[in-house]
């Protein structure tokens, strides 16, 4: 996520919707050097970059956003899979319109707004059965919920020379069945299954993916290789200790590749035992902060492939 420090690169000028003078911007940004190691199929998008990272697993990345978020085309033989639908800057259901016209059903990690921005394009979304969940479905994000997202620091204009930054937003989405997940939830695609674990934490509405027949784990923002950012309002320190733990357990059960929503798409499962020992060593006072400066409230603690960012409030009450 989701980058702390931004390369201010960019003015632009807007009107209330109406198209910005494009200048300088975001686009300077150079992609991670992993997405050079990747396979990169070829899409008729500008905004989106796409690669195959797995067994008819496709990463729908959006680098040209200082978020830099990543959703997940996963494709069986009778059935896909969105996991994810970004930042809704951009139509990705074009883009998975190009690589599959199997059935398709959506399910968020979560439901954050730079996760469910392309929900509305899509006839059927599952979703978790959480007040949460069910707020953000009904409500989507306001403009001025969202709009720091779109400023002149934070995305390359370039990529999109007739997108309206002043009317962004993240429009509401119907979904098509609430379902209380269990361990044993799971996609029947054709040829491989889908399992949908619950991560709570980040959001009371958080999950993972796993994918048992080829050994792959979907970690959506429970851990990522960048800031993880846990203060939000809905954040829960003791939940999310206990599903990194059981995330790390899979890691150490055999998972070949971990697939991750933001920086970058790929990280090793061995990432998992030390994002969970990390934790572990926060609430039990042995790691120290690095404190944030340009926020009172939060502290970071800095580990080598990742972050923690935390509100203070959270830690006093663990």
């Amino acid at each position: 996520m989701k980058q702390i420090i931004y390369t201010f690169l960019v003015l632009v000028v807007v009107t209330a919707c109406g198209t910005p003078e494009k200048k300088e911007g975001w686009c300077g940004q150079a992609l991670k050097p992993q997405f050079d190691r990747l396979d990169e199929i070829d899409v008729a998008s500008d905004w989106f970059k796409v690669y195959k990272v797995g067994k008819e697993v496709y990463a729908i990345a959006e680098p040209y956003n200082f978020q830099e978020v990543i959703s997940y085309l996963i494709v069986g033989e009778e059935k896909a899979l969105l996991f994810d639908t970004g930042m809704g800057i951009a139509s990705i259901k074009s883009v998975v319109d190009e690589i599959t016209d199997l059935p398709l059903s959506v399910i968020n990690s979560h439901t954050h707004y730079d996760h469910i921005g392309g929900n509305h394009e899509f006839d059927r979304v599952i979703a978790l059965k959480t007040d949460f969940t069910k707020r953000n479905a009904k409500n989507g994000y306001t403009h001025e919920q969202v709009a720091y997202e779109v400023k002149p620091d934070a995305i390359c204009l370039e990529r999109l020379p007739e997108f309206d930054t002043a009317c962004y937003k993240i429009k509401p989405f119907k979904v098509m069945e609430y379902v209380w997940v269990s361990e044993v939830q799971s996609f029947l695609l054709g040829g491989r299954d889908i399992r949908v674990v619950k991560t709570p934490g980040h959001t009371p509405d958080a999950i993972a993916l796993i994918d048992m027949d080829n050994m792959y784990l979907w970690t959506g923002d429970t851990f990522y290789e960048g800031p993880i950012y846990l203060f939000d309002e809905e954040t829960d320190l003791q939940a999310y200790r206990k599903s990194i733990q059981r995330l790390a357990y899979y890691g150490r059960e055999g998972i070949k590749k971990v697939f991750t929503s933001h920086n970058t798409p790929v990280a090793k499962p061995e990432r998992l035992t030390e994002l969970a020992d990390a934790f572990e060593n926060i609430l039990s006072g042995i790691s120290f902060p690095n404190e944030l400066e340009s926020d009172e409230q939060k502290v970071r603690y800095d580990f080598e492939h990742f972050s923690l960012i935390i509100r203070r409030e959270l830690l006093e009450q663990k």
